[in-house]
């Protein structure tokens, strides 16, 4: 716990100021120190050096001036008054030798040894100690070199030395302990305030936008808190504005959800009235194909009725002629035997005309009625295909366009026969209206085959060798009301009953491919049975 505590402190500002001001006190108290430390040391040397000199200097002076007047023992009297033996700084002993060592003089007392002297490198080393050992050359009488050594006791300078060192410790500590403290209680201020920002950014987070920080004073603080108050003074009043701005955007998502409610309601009625419409031009297409399909059906038995009404016409009159002449009792066998023969072949004319209407009769109520209905059976491709040319061959019977069918007659489809017939009998009109346009000759070819990658499926194509479309116009000719024949007898819905008949109740796909001045060729891919294709769109509706 107390380990933690210690940690949540030292995260805070007034921790890291804390130990920022510790380490830079140790730092300046070590640097302090040590710099002290080497000012006094080298002051202590240099005065040590100083002193050795002067001494040096006035005992050589002193000892060999005597000396070589062999006044030894006025020497040993002034260096025993001068020396003071108690004493804890200046000389201590004075002790002179010959060149072979024996002492002359000496204040040291008797039988003492004499302590080796001091090198200048150890002077530092040896002040520490308390006494320094000195030992200089000295001419004796009879030009003899000797030497003088003494002693200089070091232990006054050493205890001011110490004594200097501590009281500037002392001095040192004092400034560092205040410096220490003002950085702690700056840190603490710093904290002080940003945790009173801290606290009131909470309580403005909680929604107490009154909450305000205390500022006073000009430094970075004070102006940092009053920037802060002002930064919630601008929260508060962007949030008011905003606040208000969504009571009034509120009202006007109301009035513009009223406004999109009716715009809805208004798209789906028009949507019903485009169904309706569609539905209404899609029947009276229908309508006008049967109309078309009748004209031509009309126009077609024209020919083979008109024949057999002139046939009967001619029997009938040839048959009063015979019976004039069996009333006369004039009958001849020639007159018996060109009556048989004309009668022989005016019956062979009228079973002729009459079959024709009869078949034509027979293939306009067939596709007149799949047309008009949307029955689904079997059917054979092939035999629709070929009741449906007879009732599209008035179209282009003025014309040297041929109709040509290339189906195999194994072809069996369970669909729906009057759509199918539907769309091939628009592709039919669009060729010839579109696809010939101002050209009597040409082919328009219906072709089907089962698709060898999907054996369930049929691919019929319808082509044609005319102009071609413009390939501007290949993306639009599927798009309701597009035509380039409005007013020339094109209505523009054709080819958009075909796809939507393909693409819906066949359950298949139509395109197009077209090169001006080539041809076009459409191509439409339907199921064989319409049942299998409703039934894999039911199981994929059900796993989706």
């Amino acid at each position: 716990m107390t380990r933690r505590l210690f940690l949540r402190f030292f995260l805070t500002i007034t921790g890291q100021f804390t130990v920022i001001a510790f380490l830079a006190s140790s730092l300046l108290v070590a640097n302090v120190l040590y710099t002290g430390n080497r000012t006094l040391n080298a002051a202590l040397l240099e005065n040590i050096k100083i002193s050795v000199g002067q001494t040096s200097q006035l005992l050589n002076l002193t000892v060999s001036t005597y000396a070589s007047n062999k006044d030894l023992r006025t020497v040993q009297a002034f260096l025993d008054e001068i020396l003071d033996k108690e004493a804890k700084n200046g000389l201590i002993y004075v002790l002179v030798a010959d060149a072979e060592g024996k002492t002359l003089i000496s204040t040291r007392p008797l039988g003492a040894d004499t302590p080796t002297p001091d090198q200048i490198n150890q002077y530092e080393r040896a002040a520490l100690t308390g006494t320094i050992n000195v030992r200089n050359r000295l001419l004796l009488p009879g030009n003899q070199v000797g030497f003088l050594q003494y002693g200089l006791s070091t232990e006054n300078i050493i205890t001011a030395t110490t004594i200097e060192r501590r009281n500037s410790l002392i001095r040192t500590l004092v400034v560092v302990l205040l410096t220490f403290l003002a950085i702690v209680f700056f840190g603490h201020q710093i904290t002080k305030k940003l945790q009173q920002m801290i606290l009131a950014s909470r309580e403005i987070v909680a929604g107490n936008y009154q909450m305000r920080i205390a500022a006073s004073g000009t430094n970075e603080l004070a102006l940092m808190s009053e920037h802060f108050n002002r930064m919630v003074d601008a929260v508060q009043l962007k949030i008011q504005e905003i606040t208000e701005l969504n009571l009034s955007l509120e009202s006007r998502v109301q009035s513009r959800t009223v406004e999109l409610e009716n715009s809805k309601q208004q798209l789906e009625n028009n949507l019903l009235q485009l169904k309706e419409a569609q539905r209404q031009l899609i029947s009276k297409e229908k309508l006008a194909s049967l109309g078309s399909l009748v004209a031509g059906i009309a126009h077609e038995l024209n020919t083979p009725i008109g024949n057999a009404y002139t046939v009967s016409t001619t029997v009938t009159e040839k048959v009063d002629e015979f019976k004039a002449a069996c009333t006369d009792a004039s009958i001849k066998k020639s007159t018996l035997t060109r009556f048989s023969s004309e009668m022989a072949e005016a019956a062979d004319l009228l079973t002729k005309n009459l079959h024709r209407a009869s078949e034509l009769i027979t293939s306009f109520k067939t596709v007149a009625v799949d047309q008009a209905s949307e029955n689904r059976r079997k059917f054979n491709l092939l035999k629709t295909m070929e009741e449906l040319a007879i009732t599209l061959q008035p179209r282009i019977k003025k014309t040297q366009i041929q109709f040509l069918l290339d189906i195999p007659a194994e072809i069996i489809l369970d669909s729906y026969p009057g759509p199918l017939i539907q769309v091939v009998s628009n592709l039919f009109n669009n060729g010839v209206l579109h696809g010939f346009d101002q050209q009597e000759r040409g082919e328009l070819i219906l072709m089907a085959s089962i698709d060898k990658d999907n054996p369930q499926y049929v691919s019929i194509q319808f082509s044609d060798n005319g102009v071609g479309i413009q390939p501007r116009n290949l993306d639009k000719i599927f798009d309701p009301f597009f035509t380039t024949k409005f007013g020339q007898g094109g209505s523009g819905l054709g080819l958009n009953i075909c796809y939507n008949i393909v693409s819906g109740l066949l359950g298949g796909q139509i395109s197009v491919h077209s090169i001006l001045g080539v041809g076009t060729k459409f191509t439409i891919w339907i199921p064989i049975s319409v049942e299998n294709h409703e039934k894999q769109s039911n199981t994929a509706v059900q796993i989706s």
